[in-house]
């Protein structure tokens, strides 16, 4: 039954470690959860659907067209048509006198409705929808890359902040454990005071630099605390909501930097949106230039006019319009020229853009090679910090080291190991950053 128990016990613990392991929120966790509730990303999304409706609308544009019309006309007096009756009455003799020379007929009741309905289909625009079509869908096409940007952005953001809670969990646990060594060698120097071994100035040094700890520790608590809102807010949380998040140990770049800038080079959503945005403007300027151009439509049309006096109210008709604007004082080819103009201008921003993009891969790239190195130095650091601090506190105890050579390498310690932390999370950042600048991310 013992047995039983201890093992039910090893059990429990087990499970509770298995149950944080679980909890621990990964950085991919995070990066899903930043997107749903990221209300930029929701805004991008809404301008990729609008300019999915601009496709449609250009779409429509060549397809058929039914219109219906209607009105209804009060007049002040009923139209009347006069009519000369002098040539009918021509051969009638002494009769003709008698006669009227003319008579006024009513044309119309002295209110009219008109009714139309027109079924048009345009057959040939010399181009011009098409290069709208072609125009829309280039900006569907570079608004889905500014979607992606947006998301790579947020997901930098939250890759910053995710680092950053572990940099000042680890921060403050180092501040603890700097306070804790310090009380600890505060302690033996007490003893060793009461004992008459040292001076009552080392019990005065030990309490300052316990007070110092101290105060260290709450500036660090505080740093905790906002690094989590910040971490929070990001992913749509209580700033005071507790976090448990996974490490991270990303391996080390290899890919030569050439490779890293071609990579950039294809896959940068920025790059993409400006290509696709010089895409459009010159297919609005097409669309433009073809307005001058030779414009041809088909038409089927059922008119109704409620007159009593027609034999007929309602006709069907047929037809063919074409319209060709032949001069417009240069109206059309100035239009189209500015739009060219603003494309041109967009394709130097895009040599201007990929200049920039190579010039963030060898910066980070650059970065990612500094703090993997920092890493390798950082951990050599530590192991003597932690050597030289045993060695200056055993010395101390045999009277052989003072209490600032004892200090001094407490402190050391603390140092070394805040920049090992901060040189690992320095090499996560660069390696999400340098995912960022290949379009990767």
């Amino acid at each position: 039954m013992a047995f039983f128990r201890l093992n039910k016990a090893v059990f429990g613990v087990l499970l509770a470690l298995t149950g944080q392991a679980q909890a621990a929120e990964t950085l991919e966790q995070a990066w899903q959860a930043a997107v749903q509730a990221s209300n930029a990303l929701r805004a991008e999304a809404r301008r990729v659907g609008a300019a999915g409706e601009q496709v449609k609308a250009a779409e429509a544009a060549a397809g058929p067209t039914l219109k219906l019309e209607g009105s209804w006309t009060q007049l002040d007096s009923t139209p009347q048509a006069r009519i000369d009756l002098t040539p009918m009455t021509q051969g009638l003799g002494p009769l003709a006198a008698r006669l009227p020379s003319s008579v006024d007929a009513p044309l119309s009741s002295n209110h009219l409705g008109v009714a139309d309905a027109r079924l048009s289909l345009p057959l040939y625009t010399s181009g011009r929808l098409q290069a709208l079509r072609d125009a829309a869908l280039s900006s569907e096409d570079a608004a889905r890359q500014g979607l992606t940007q947006a998301e790579q952005e947020l997901r930098l953001q939250v890759a910053e902040a995710y680092f950053n809670v572990l940099r000042a969990g680890h921060a403050h646990d180092v501040a603890r454990q700097y306070l804790a060594s310090l009380e600890s060698y505060q302690r033996d120097v007490g003893n060793f005071f009461r004992k008459g071994v040292v001076a009552r100035g080392d019990l005065l040094g030990a309490e300052v630099a316990v007070a110092d700890a101290r105060q260290k520790q709450i500036v660090a608590a505080q740093a905790k605390a906002l690094s989590r809102a910040a971490y929070n807010r990001l992913l749509g949380r209580a700033f005071t909501q507790e976090v448990a998040l996974a490490e991270v140990d990303w391996p080390r770049e290899t890919r030569p930097r050439a490779q890293l800038a071609a990579m950039a080079d294809r896959q940068r959503p920025e790059l993409a949106a400006l290509a696709r945005w010089r895409d459009a403007l010159e297919a609005n300027a097409r669309s433009v230039k073809a307005e001058g151009g030779p414009q041809v439509g088909a038409y089927a049309a059922y008119s109704y006019a409620d007159n009593p006096y027609l034999v007929n109210k309602g006709y069907g008709s047929l037809g063919l319009g074409v319209s060709w604007t032949l001069f417009d004082s240069g109206l059309i080819r100035a239009r189209a020229a500015g739009v060219s103009e603003q494309a041109q201008a967009m394709a130097d921003q895009l040599q201007e853009a990929k200049s920039l993009v190579a010039l963030d891969v060898e910066r980070a790239a650059s970065a990612e090679l500094e703090s993997a190195e920092r890493v390798t130095v950082a951990q050599s650091a530590l192991k003597s910090a932690d050597e030289y601090l045993a060695i200056q506190r055993d010395r101390y105890r045999n009277g052989l080291a003072n209490q600032t050579e004892v200090l001094a390498a407490e402190a050391r310690r603390a140092d070394s190991q805040r920049n090992l932390y901060n040189a690992r999370y320095d090499h996560a950042l660069a390696v999400v950053r340098l995912k960022r600048a290949t379009g990767e991310l």
